[in-house]
């Protein structure tokens, strides 16, 4: 296997050459430290869509007739570019990029999609970062989010498709804005953690679980919204992702540094 490595400035990230699959991701200070639970069977990307009897459909990375992984100098820093041609077997693609610098501290991670087909897409879920079941998760979600870890990591419901459905059984409200009150993600341990976050200041509907893939933890998020049932779209934000130390407080003050940056602050 082939791999291209991207470096930003607190860590490492190892992408498979032939499907543009995040393998590893390796904070500086502990190049030893693993932070993924990496599997051949995880896509780079899910996309759930209506069929013409409104039931719902996902394809994903692996459904696709043509991949192409190419990755390029771009400013100070890499840029990663992941496009999936026919997707499903169908008139639609997916492109994934991701960009690095050694003077940013996380990857940034954009998504567009080319809908010729003319199906009703939902969500587009990425990027796909599932974590050893080991340490604890950051989910903020409820009245004052939620502390996982132990027994309960284990025991969480298990990534299959109707989790990610906008559907009666799931709640009038599962998403952000909802009751999930802010939209990132972390994962950590005693040695270093992993945050996931995005940088949307329209509030943009999503998706957030912590949900059990193999592996390990899913940490996920669906990008659900204006998808074109023709034409293209690019996601009017990026996706954040890098290293930690510390524990959920912080990780939270990662997500609060950046909110009060923003407009509503």
């Amino acid at each position: 296997m082939e791999f291209i490595t991207l470096e930003s400035a607190t860590d490492r990230l190892s992408f498979d050459a032939a499907t543009g699959r995040l393998l590893a991701l390796r904070p500086n200070h502990a190049q030893e430290v693993e932070l993924l639970a990496s599997a051949p069977e995880h896509p780079v990307f899910t996309l759930q869509y209506l069929t013409e009897n409104s039931e719902y459909r996902q394809v994903d990375s692996h459904s696709a007739t043509e991949v192409d992984v190419s990755c390029e100098a771009s400013g100070e820093g890499q840029l990663l570019s992941i496009a999936c041609s026919g997707v499903g077997e169908m008139d639609l693609d997916v492109k994934l990029t991701v960009r690095a610098s050694k003077q940013e501290r996380f990857s940034r991670w954009s998504c567009s999609v080319r809908n010729g087909a003319g199906v009703q897409i939902v969500d587009v879920q990425f990027p796909y970062i599932i974590v050893p079941t080991e340490g604890a998760v950051v989910l903020p979600a409820g009245h004052a989010g939620h502390l996982i870890h132990g027994e309960a990591l284990r025991n969480l419901p298990p990534d299959e498709p109707r989790r990610w459905q906008l559907i009666p059984e799931n709640g009038n409200s599962p998403h952000y804005p909802g009751r999930v009150f802010a939209q990132f993600l972390a994962a950590y341990n005693d040695r270093a953690g992993v945050y996931l976050a995005c940088e949307d200041t329209e509030g943009n509907v999503k998706l957030i679980h912590a949900v059990r893939r193999e592996p390990g933890v899913r940490l996920g998020i669906a990008h659900v919204g204006d998808w074109p049932a023709k034409g293209e779209r690019a996601l009017e934000y990026e996706v954040v992702l890098g290293s930690f130390t510390g524990d959920w407080y912080d990780a939270a003050d990662l997500y609060r540094d950046w909110s009060l940056q923003q407009k509503w602050a």
